[in-house]
C-alpha cells in the first residue's frame, strides 16, 4: 500500500491516507503504522471503504492479540473482539451495544484488567445529524515529562487500583449521570442469564502509577480521571488529593487533541500513552462505533 501519513497541527495526531482494507497488511505497512503511531501516537485512518468485521479484526491482529472486550460488556457477538459501542436498542430495549449516550471521562482502554489495552482502534460506522460529539485525547508521555522531580520519586514505587464499576459520566465516584450506562449493562446482564449464557464479571486491577511503554521504551503517567479509584496503601484522602492533582496536570487543555468524527474514520491510538474521553450527545441520535484493542501483561502481572 502507498500510506501518506501527514502530521496535524495539533499536540499530537497524524492523518493516513492510501489504507485499503481488502488487502492484507505488508511486513513495510506494519512498519510504517508502528513507526507513526510511536512518532504522533494518534494516527485517523480516512478516506478509504468501510471494512467488514472481519477485515477491521484481521488489521488490528496484525499488531498483536485482541481484547475480547464485547463478553465483559454483555454483548453476543460472532467477532468478540469488537467492542460495540453505540446508543441502540432492541425491540425489549436491551442495548445493542455498550455506552449509551453519556459523556465518559478520561480514561486509558482496558486499564482495569491485569492484561491493559496497549493499541487502541475506534472506527466511527454512523454519527448523529448534529452536535457530533468529539472525542478528546492526550499524551501522557508528555504529562510524564512535565511532572517535577520530586512527584516522578514520589510516584515510582506506587500502585493505583483500576474499576469500571459504577463508570460512566460521573467518573470516579460516580455520584450521578450514567443512569443509562449502567441500567443497560444491566439489562443485558438479565437477558443473557435468561438465554444460559455464562459471561465473565468485569475484572478490577492494580497497576504501576509510573509504567514503562514495551514498544517506546518511554515512561507514561498511568492514571485516568474516570477509572483509577485509588492509590494502593494510601489513606482515602490523601490518595484522593494525589489523583486529583495527577488528572488535572495530565489532561491540561494546552496539550489536548479533540477529534472531530467524520463517518468511516478510523482513529488508531497509544491507549498506554494516551488518555481519551468523549461528549455526550442527544440521546434520540444514533452514533454507531467499533472498538478493539490490543493486550499487554505490565510487569507484575505476569
Amino acid at each position: 500500500m502507498d500510506l501518506e501519513v501527514t502530521p496535524l497541527n495539533e499536540p499530537l495526531g497524524a492523518l493516513v491516507h492510501g489504507w485499503d482494507p481488502s488487502q492484507t497488511l505488508s511486513s513495510n505497512d506494519g512498519t510504517t503504522i508502528r513507526r507513526s503511531l510511536q512518532e504522533h501516537t494518534v494516527l485517523i485512518f480516512r478516506g478509504h471503504i468501510q471494512p467488514t468485521d472481519d477485515q477491521l479484526v484481521k488489521f488490528a491482529e496484525f499488531f498483536g492479540d485482541l481484547v475480547k472486550g464485547s463478553e465483559w460488556f454483555g454483548d453476543i457477538a460472532s467477532n468478540p473482539e469488537i467492542l460495540r459501542v453505540n446508543n441502540l436498542v432492541n425491540k425489549d430495549g436491551v442495548p445493542k451495544g455498550t455506552g449509551a449516550s453519556d459523556a465518559l471521562e478520561w480514561h486509558s482502554d482496558y486499564s482495569y484488567v491485569s492484561t491493559v489495552g496497549k493499541e487502541s482502534i475506534l472506527e466511527a460506522v454512523e454519527l448523529p445529524s448534529r452536535n457530533v460529539p468529539k472525542t478528546y485525547f492526550c499524551s501522557q508521555y508528555d504529562a510524564f515529562n512535565r511532572l517535577a522531580p520530586a512527584m516522578v520519586d514520589r510516584l515510582r514505587p506506587l500502585r493505583a487500583h483500576h474499576s469500571i464499576r459504577n463508570y460512566a459520566a460521573g467518573g470516579r465516584e460516580a455520584p450521578s449521570g450514567g443512569e443509562d450506562f449502567r441500567d443497560g449493562f444491566q439489562a443485558k446482564r438479565v437477558r443473557n442469564k435468561n438465554l444460559g449464557l455464562d459471561q465473565p464479571d468485569i475484572p478490577e486491577a492494580e497497576h504501576p502509577i509510573i509504567l514503562h511503554h514495551p514498544d517506546t521504551g518511554r515512561e507514561i503517567l498511568y492514571i485516568s480521571r474516570g477509572i483509577t479509584r485509588r492509590v494502593v496503601g494510601m489513606p482515602k484522602d490523601e490518595s484522593d488529593e494525589l489523583l486529583k492533582e495527577l488528572s488535572t496536570h495530565s489532561t491540561n487543555s494546552d496539550y489536548v487533541y479533540a477529534h472531530d468524527w467524520q463517518v468511516g474514520d478510523m482513529v488508531m491510538f497509544d491507549t498506554l500513552g494516551t488518555l481519551h474521553r468523549r461528549d455526550a450527545w442527544d440521546p434520540s441520535e444514533r452514533r454507531v462505533m467499533r472498538q478493539m484493542s490490543t493486550l499487554w501483561t505490565p510487569p507484575g502481572e505476569r
